[in-house]
């Protein structure tokens, strides 16, 4: 992730914070006015990203601490392992409330970018 904004921040072109100093800007005027406008596509894919292989962490957690002490580190795929498989019940359940919750996720992220194309004059 932190990869990803950094590659990002180095696509800013210098010219828009020389602009933005002789117009008179402040730091956070700059980062609320270049730098954040300029960096919201690629945000919107990076937590895109960030919320699917959350959802999708299955093996790590499961393996190192077995949902932790007291169920603290479960996930929504660990609960429904945990549920479907030893228990055999609600597995299916919680299962399918990922999808909705991941398709939301991809949704607000897809029509966030769109929203920006039509701002900027684009064709969608």
């Amino acid at each position: 992730m932190a990869i990803s904004l950094l590659a990002g921040l180095r696509t800013i072109s210098p010219s828009y914070y020389e602009t933005a100093d002789i117009d008179g800007a402040t730091s956070w005027q700059k980062f609320r006015y270049v730098t954040l406008p300029l960096l919201s596509p690629i945000i919107a894919v990076v937590m895109t990203f960030s919320v699917l292989f959350t959802f999708t962490d299955f093996q790590l957690i499961y393996v190192l601490t077995r949902c932790g002490p007291l169920n603290a580190t479960h996930l929504m795929a660990t609960l429904a392992f945990q549920r479907a498989i030893p228990g055999g019940s609600l597995g299916e359940a919680i299962a399918t409330m990922m999808v909705p919750l991941l398709l939301a996720a991809i949704m607000f992220s897809y029509f966030g970018l769109q929203r920006r194309a039509w701002q900027q004059g684009g064709d969608k």
